[in-house]
């Protein structure tokens, strides 16, 4: 099974490009998963025809949550990919927006239900044999774990409240190699999705665990606590962080694991 990240905030070859915004490929030979779409489509093109994946071929898309960074590029993705299976936790149209200086944007996903088939992820759900999308309930959401910046909201009867993120979803992969865990932007909290993950598949041995950890921009407190959690509750051959985890988060989970590279655009795994 081979994971190639398709768009990253960086990129790590000549000719890929970058933007903020992240994408995967899963491939088998038989099965072509596309999980996130990036935020524009164009940079999702221009590295698909570099790297040498088909978008023609995805048989699936899965989008992790609906922010734009995640879901700008879907139209275009189903526009390549033809008809094909769209996968989401049920409310990843709900109108995500960020509210800063007194203004209101929205940052959601514009999706017209008649360009795909929708499958909703509950639960854990099968998307593929031995690739599953796992949905972190809230009562499985221990705060401590999660982050919820203030400017994220969504409008709710005339109000605006905290964005709650229930649309997060994570994606398990099993291998011969072990599980291996992807992550959108872990809104969920990646400790609360790893445990998730370790409760429903009864291990906390991972083969690698990759994606956004949403890490950037906090306490150092915080990114401690976290890194610190992760190393002692998991055993992970390979952590591969990119997009929303930050530079420095990384460089400390480094300091505290042994096998910690960033995930640029381009990168490839075999799992």
């Amino acid at each position: 099974m081979k994971i190639t990240v398709m768009v990253e905030n960086f990129a790590t070859k000549p000719n890929i490009k970058a933007e903020y915004g992240l994408s995967l490929t899963i491939s088998n030979g038989e099965k072509q998963i596309l999980m996130d779409t990036g935020q524009s489509g164009e940079v999702l093109l221009n590295n698909s025809s570099i790297l040498g994946v088909d978008l023609g071929k995805t048989t699936d898309i899965v989008l992790s949550h609906g922010h734009f960074d995640h879901a700008g590029g879907l139209n275009l993705a189903l526009m390549m990919a033809g008809r094909t299976r769209l996968w989401a936790h049920k409310d990843f149209t709900i109108p995500h927006s960020r509210y800063k200086n007194n203004s209101l944007t929205f940052i959601g996903c514009h999706y017209n239900p008649l360009s795909a088939d929708f499958n909703q992820i509950t639960g854990r759900t099968e998307i593929s044999e031995n690739i599953w999308g796992i949905e972190i309930p809230e009562k499985d959401r221990d705060p401590i774990w999660m982050t919820q910046p203030p400017h994220l909201v969504i409008p709710e009867n005339n109000e605006l409240v905290l964005d709650p993120f229930t649309d997060d979803i994570s994606l398990v992969i099993k291998t011969e190699k072990g599980l291996s865990v992807l992550l959108g932007c872990a809104h969920a909290g990646v400790v609360n999705i790893l445990e998730k993950v370790s409760s429903v598949f009864d291990t906390r041995d991972f083969y690698s665990v990759m994606g956004g950890m949403h890490l950037s921009d906090q306490s150092d407190d915080y990114i401690q606590n976290v890194t610190s959690e992760l190393v002692k509750r998991f055993n992970v051959q390979k952590w591969r962080p990119c997009h929303c985890s930050g530079f420095k988060p990384a460089a400390i989970l480094a300091q505290k694991a042994e096998d910690v590279l960033w995930a640029g655009a381009g990168t490839v795994i075999n799992i």
